[in-house]
């Protein structure tokens, strides 16, 4: 009786998605590699003067997490999965030991810190946050769901992290901010592997694909920092930052 309702659960599946699975492949150091980058870049934000709220070592190991799999958790749960970091150990240890590592960055290298985050940590972010939306778009594809769907997935996977950061620090989320252009990457990189998987390039493997999407909006991302590039803010208003109130 139980192995007929997973056949059936199997057709109804197929039935909905009405195409074959997709099959990523497996990125099991890059996606640890981009974990342990966007843990480590969540100490040293909440360790900034903009967020810094006296956090205790276990209030910036949280602060790890949430920025290194607070986006992929997040995009698990919206697909009902279960989180792929519960699943996998090295994802809690390669965040624990990235978040360890800002807490002896901010203190031992406080003088350094600032160019560290602006400028090696910056380079890195600019090529994790590709995966993250490209994984994420690829998931909902995986199950059945339409393009503007995953490239609303893509953006959320790369982006909650952050945001859950800015919130417990009573800060405006960046991405709502003029902030180097992090979801108009996200939004690039999620974009481009949806077109080109389903429509472009439907007979090619999903590898060059997602390369081609990474290399996209790498460059895009590289050149935003670099030069500086302006986002589109409609009228002028003074910068309140935290604790900043109008009279």
């Amino acid at each position: 009786m139980r192995n007929s309702w997973k056949d059936s659960s199997a057709k109804a599946g197929e039935k909905f998605s009405g195409e074959p699975k997709m099959n990523l492949p497996s990125f099991p150091n890059v996606d640890l590699f981009s974990a342990g980058i966007n843990a480590l870049n969540g100490v040293l934000v909440a360790r900034n003067p903009s967020h810094d709220r006296g956090y205790s070592l276990a209030g910036l190991l949280i602060m790890a997490f949430f920025g290194g799999i607070g986006g992929g958790v997040t995009r698990d749960m919206l697909l009902n999965e279960i989180p792929a970091p519960l699943k996998d150990p090295k994802y809690i240890l390669a965040c624990t030991l990235m978040g360890l590592l800002g807490v002896a960055i901010y203190r031992y290298a406080e003088s350094k810190e600032e160019g560290f985050r602006k400028r090696t940590l910056a380079f890195f972010k600019s090529f994790t946050l590709p995966w993250f939306a490209i994984l994420g778009a690829h998931k909902s594809l995986d199950h059945g769901l339409g393009i503007y769907t995953a490239i609303a997935i893509g953006l959320i996977s790369t982006t909650a992290g952050g945001i859950f950061i800015d919130l417990c620090s009573d800060v405006t989320p960046e991405v709502l901010r003029p902030c180097e252009h992090v979801l108009t990457t996200a939004v690039l990189a999620a974009t481009t592997y949806v077109l080109l998987a389903k429509y472009a390039l439907t007979s090619t493997p999903t590898f060059p694909i997602t390369l081609i999407a990474v290399l996209v909006a790498f460059v895009f991302r590289a050149f935003a920092v670099r030069e500086h590039w302006g986002q589109i803010v409609p009228y002028k208003a003074p910068a309140a930052g935290p604790g900043v109130r109008a009279a």
